[in-house]
Order: structure tokens, then sequence, then C-alpha cells
């Protein structure tokens, strides 16, 4: 054990890691993902800043969730096309450093309070279950398990390390800037894909025409980035004395609403309709600003293209063909869950039974269609035990929202905007994964729901401690650096 603790003493040391070399980390890390995409020799780059990074990430793991929210993004590849940066930061990155994490903490290496919860044992409760339900029902497990791997287990694994590294105010605020870096980055690239998709990589237009999706392939997982970058952005204004750095971050807000509307994805508007009515509620002198500028951004973006989005607009509004499929589609799902609610069909399958199921939903003929319910698509593959499990956090930790309130509130100041903005773009998440299968075709869409329920655990454990337990930060004890 005392080996054991002088190796990783080695590696560890204060959390007060300079920004200067943070910053100049992560542009590394994004100059070799940039070479990586345009076809440059990638192991060569990578081996090249392999090391300070190495170096960084034990001594500092928080930096593990920066680097996965900048770089999986605008980098990692889809299934099929598991390039050496889909490895290092799809799969690798955040499971390894969770372990690290917890390693440190067994090991006396950390100061961290961390503390297993009622939400955590119904997540391992859903990763037991839905793992023998690949082995017992999948037509091939192998393959099935690497599946749940990339799109379900990363995600969770990312809300690990959130818990147990429990980031303080600071670096919540790098955890901001960056994910308003990334929705001014989508956000410009959806604009582009309308007005100039010439000037973007092939890779980036796969539904140019018809939807908005960034860089990250799809219209949930894109409006939900935007999102979640401006919530973030919302907590922290109000707790900002600057009056020109609050007009800033009104202005990130303006952009994301505006990118939202020009997905053209009904379920996202739906979304960010339920986020702004709680806006109204909650941040009401926000809101009623924010539809102001918002109003004026879509009539100047309309102008620009000539009418034609607008025009668009009113189409997709119009269009019945897609919401009668899904409904099709969401009544084979539950008929799929009352055959097998227990184990259901398998993950993975539900494509190999809906159709046989389908049948005709009042005027609306059975018709083809894949599946665009997250929740169902989980119960009728998983069972309804396996969606229970999957949903008790949010439950669990609405529960404590409400329990702890005035408790975590008074504590700090950005507790309370802060959790208010988490659950609002938690709202926006649930509403868009109603339209979207977002655990089969997206990492990044799941990876943004357990980042907001990571935080928001921290926020809820840090907040209701008693004052003489704060978190110290991860620091080696006196004799290991001796």
């Amino acid at each position: 054990m005392a080996v054991l603790q002088q190796t990783a003493g080695m590696f560890r040391g204060s959390a007060r890691v300079s920004r200067p070399l943070v910053v100049l980390s992560i542009a590394l890390a994004l100059a070799v993902g940039w070479l990586a995409s345009q076809g440059h020799d990638r192991t060569t780059f990578v081996v090249a800043v392999a090391i300070p990074l190495v170096i960084l990430l034990f001594r500092y793991p928080w930096t593990a969730v920066l680097l996965f929210v900048g770089l999986l993004p605008l980098f990692a590849v889809g299934d099929g096309q598991a390039g050496v940066e889909t490895w290092l930061i799809g799969r690798l990155l955040v499971p390894v450093m969770l372990m690290v994490a917890l390693a440190y903490r067994m090991l006396g290496l950390s100061r961290s309070y961390f503390r297993l919860s009622l939400a955590d044992v119904a997540i391992a409760g859903f990763l037991i279950l839905a793992l023998v339900n690949i082995q017992l029902l999948a037509g091939n497990p192998l393959r099935e398990t690497t599946a749940f791997y990339d799109h379900v287990l990363v995600p969770i694994a990312l809300y690990g390390l959130i818990r147990v590294v429990e980031p303080r105010e600071g670096e919540l605020q790098w955890l901001l800037w960056l994910l308003i870096g990334l929705l001014l980055v989508e956000a410009a690239v959806g604009a582009l894909s309308w007005l100039a998709p010439s000037v973007l990589p092939s890779e980036w237009l796969g539904r140019a025409g018809e939807r908005t999706v960034g860089t990250v392939r799809g219209p949930a997982p894109y409006t939900s980035t935007l999102m979640v970058g401006a919530m973030m952005a919302i907590a922290f204004m109000q707790v900002r004395r600057g009056e020109l750095s609050r007009i800033g971050l009104f202005a990130v807000v303006a952009i994301a609403f505006v990118g939202i509307a020009i997905s053209f994805s009904r379920g996202s508007w739906a979304g960010a309709a339920l986020v702004m009515l709680g806006l109204f509620v909650f941040q009401r002198r926000i809101a009623f600003r924010l539809v102001g500028i918002f109003a004026l951004l879509v009539v100047a973006l309309a102008v620009v293209s000539s009418g034609a989005i607008a025009t668009f607009a009113g189409d997709r509004l119009a269009d019945a063909d897609t919401a009668e499929s899904r409904l099709v589609t969401n009544n084979a799902a539950i008929r799929m869950i009352q055959l097998r609610p227990l184990l259901g069909f398998g993950y993975g399958n539900f494509e190999l039974f809906d159709e046989s199921l389908k049948v005709r939903v009042g005027d609306m003929p059975a018709q083809e269609g894949s599946a665009h319910h997250t929740f169902l698509a989980l119960a009728a593959e998983n069972g309804l035990p396996a969606l229970a499990l999957y949903i008790f956090p949010v439950v669990w930790l609405l529960w404590l929202t409400l329990r702890r309130w005035r408790q975590v509130t008074s504590r700090d100041p950005l507790h309370g905007p802060l959790l208010i903005a988490m659950w609002l773009a938690m709202a926006h998440l649930i509403v868009v994964m109603n339209f979207m299968d977002m655990l089969h075709s997206s990492t990044w869409g799941t990876a943004l729901w357990w980042l907001c329920l990571g935080v928001i655990h921290v926020v809820l454990t840090r907040g209701s401690r008693p004052e003489e337990v704060v978190r110290v930060g991860w620091t080696v004890p006196a004799p290991l650096r001796q």
C-alpha cells in the first residue's frame, strides 16, 4: 500500500494547477484533434502531447471532464470509424480517469468527501441489468456490449467522475467557458450549414437542408448542447458583478435560442418552449429581455436568408408524416413492453421486432420508422425495471433539491441559480428524448444528461454538508510530499 501511495504521489500534487498549463494542454489536444480530422498522421501528434497531458490529468483529474466536453462533440466520429482520437477521447479518457480518481480516494491521496448515494446504487443496478440483458438476449453480445459501453457506460462514467472530483466554483467556471465556446462553435456551424454550406467539412453536412445538426450529427444533441451552455450562462449571470460580462453572457443565451430555432426540430422547439416558461417563473426579467432579443435575431436571420428559413419553418410545422410515423412506432414500443415487461426484447433489438408489432393507429396506417423515443425504446429493449433504475437518479435528485433547497442555497449565492439552470436544461433534455432515441444514436447527447445530473448532485452534496466539512481540494497528504 505504501508503494502504491508513493508511486501515485509522484503524479499527484496541489489542485492549484496554473491556468496557462491548463489552457496550453487543452489547446494542444484541440490541435491534435483538428490535425487528425484533416487526415494527418494521428499517432505522431497524439504521442507528441501524450506525456504532458498524462501528467496534467493525473495531477488534476477535472481536466479529463474539460477535455471530454471540449473534444468529443468536435472530433469523435461515429460507429465503424473508431480512430485513435475516438478511442482516447470517447472510450478511455473518462472511464480511466474515474478509476484513477477512485484509486486516489481509496489510497487516501485526495481529501474528497465523495460518498455513495441511492442514485449510485440505482445506476449500478441499471448497468448490471443491462449487461445481463445483453448476454441473454443480444444476437451478438460482443458487438452490443461495445455499443452499450460507448453510448451509455461512458456518459455514466462522466457523471461518476464529476461526483468524485467535486468541482468547486472556480472549476465550474472553467466548464462554463468551455461550454460557451462550444455553444458558439455549434451555433456558427449550424448557421453556416444553411447560409454557406460550402465552407464546412462534408461530415458536418449530413442533414443539410433538413435539420441543423452542428458538429454532433443530430438535431437533439445539437440543441441540447446549446441549451446546457445557455443555462449555465444564465446561472453565472446571476452572480457576476460586471455589467459587461453580464451583457456578454446574455448575448450567448440569445444566440443559443436562435440556434435552437433554426434546428427545425419540433421536439427541440417544444423543449425550448418549456425552458422559456420556466424562465418566466424563475428569471422573469431575463425571460422578457430574451424574448425581445430572440425575436429581433430571428427576424434578422430570416431577412438574411431571403425568407427561406421562415418558409421552411412553416413547412416543418405543417408536416404530419414524421409525426404519424413516430406515433405508430411508439405504439409498437408500448406493445413490446406489454409483451415482455421485465427483461424486454434485448438491447439493440428494437428494430428486429417493432415492425412485426406495428398496427394501424386511428387514421394512421402502419408504416416503417425507427425508434424516436428514448424511454420507450429503453423499456422495450431492457424492461421496465431497467427504465425505473435509469430514471431513479433524476427523481431522487429532484426530491433532494426540494428537500434541501433552503439549506443549499443559503450556503453559496451560486447554488440556487445553478440548480434552477441545470433542472431547466434537464427539462429540455427530457422533452427532446421523447422525440429521439438518444441512448443509441448519440454518446454526446447522453453525456449531457449525465453532465447535468452530476453538477446537480455535486451542488446538493456540497451545499448540505456541515460548515466544518468542506472539500480541501485534491492535495497530497504532507508525508507523501516529503
